[in-house]
């Protein structure tokens, strides 16, 4: 008669594994081959490890009675076996080790929710005080009949009297298309000018580490530097003009900042070429991201320069692109420091853009409900962009 020790017998698919307390030797009968009965499927050992590779005990509790109880999840057990526990040294199945108490939970929980919010709360603040309240307070004001006299008084309500008064009036539709105008010549400057110079320098030489430096150098300038800067460079008798005139490119000094189609042209090409290194650095790093096994598997296929850059990298850069004309598109709209200092809105109003137009209605005619409608209305344009981007964005986190 067999001897009573504690043995744990999963039947698997009809075959039985051996050793005793759960403790499963690499000994187990291979089931037949499918088509030739009686022929091993491969060697013992490997089947059985192969199966009981995936058994993992679920569940195991140990009884008053001293019987040991073990669930075999992903064997398809058909019966278990229990007796009476092993006598003969072989220990039992170990104990599972006691949960986290009520202190590890709340460290726990702490750590995952409690910690990032507290590190949040510095930036929630800021936004509060220094972007959502102004907001609020810019929101209130439009709607208001705000006066020089009662600005730090009760507004009277206005209604949509100072949207209507703003749309109507013939500096608002010049205001936008010069707007429009600024905006499109930064995005094509940008993006073709940039992708071109950030393939440029996509090896990895001194040459191009220089470049990079002087970019991130163009790039740190505030733009009441940059103004001044080509507002001195473009004047009738600046270095610009000079050069121009000693090359024979032109026989006259050109009057670039008094015409008023040549200086909104010049105010445009400045604006592009001040955001041009931060395009440079995006697109250079979006080039790095793209496997050079494919451009070198399109270049074996026959494929040539323009070839691999419009099926192999181009194909990469399309998210990024994306991205960059919705940031230049802000960038234009929000673009006021450069007019103020460069061209002050001039000629007359050839450069006045959205928000320079809101600045001269309300510091310069003391009319804030005007002005703040057309900070409003420039807003609202700037939201649909930003929300334009938060939905690429989360087009391109998904996977």
């Amino acid at each position: 008669m067999r001897s009573t020790r504690s043995i744990i017998r999963p039947r698997y698919n009809g075959y039985w594994p051996t050793r005793s307390c759960g403790v499963l030797r690499n000994r187990m009968r291979s089931p037949p081959t499918p088509g030739r009965p009686g022929k091993p499927a491969g060697s013992k050992i490997d089947n059985a490890t192969s199966q009981l590779n995936h058994a993992r005990p679920a569940t195991r509790s140990t009884p008053a009675s001293g019987r040991s109880i073990l669930d075999v999840s992903g064997l398809r057990s058909r019966t278990m076996v229990i007796r009476k526990a092993n006598r003969s040294g072989i220990s039992p199945l170990p104990r599972a080790g006691p949960g986290p108490g009520p202190l590890g939970r709340r460290v726990h929980r702490l750590r995952q929710h409690g910690v990032p919010d507290i590190f949040v709360l510095p930036s929630l603040g800021y936004l509060l005080v220094f972007a959502c309240y102004p907001l609020y307070q810019l929101l209130v004001m439009s709607f208001s009949d705000v006066s020089s006299a009662d600005i730090l008084s009760a507004w009277p309500s206005a209604g949509l009297r100072n949207f209507r008064a703003t749309i109507g009036v013939p500096d608002f539709s010049e205001a936008l298309a010069h707007t429009v105008v600024l905006v499109a010549v930064a995005l094509v400057v940008n993006l073709a000018c940039g992708t071109v110079a950030a393939l440029s320098m996509r090896v990895d030489s001194w040459a191009t580490r220089v470049a990079l430096s002087f970019m991130v150098f163009v790039w740190a300038l505030p733009g009441v530097v940059v103004g001044n800067l080509w507002r001195f460079l473009l004047t009738q008798d600046g270095p610009v003009n000079a050069l121009l005139v000693r090359l024979h490119i032109v026989a006259a000094p050109v009057p670039w900042l008094v015409n008023s189609h040549l200086a909104l042209l010049a105010l445009s090409l400045v604006n592009a070429w001040m955001v041009l290194p931060f395009s440079t650095l995006v697109m250079r790093a979006a080039l790095l991201d793209v496997p050079q096994d494919q451009s070198e598997a399109a270049a074996l296929d026959g494929a040539g320069a323009v070839g691999q850059f419009w099926y192999v990298i181009m194909p990469h850069l399309r998210p990024t692109l994306s991205v960059l004309a919705i940031l230049l598109v802000v960038n234009g709209f929000r673009s006021f420091d450069l007019i103020y200092v460069m061209t002050s809105g001039g000629p007359g109003t050839a450069t006045s853009t959205l928000p320079f137009l809101a600045y001269r209605q309300a510091v310069q005619g003391f009319q804030f409900g005007v002005g703040a409608a057309t900070a409003v209305f420039s807003l609202a344009l700037v939201l649909v962009f930003a929300a334009m981007y938060a939905v690429t964005g989360r087009q391109r986190a998904t996977p």
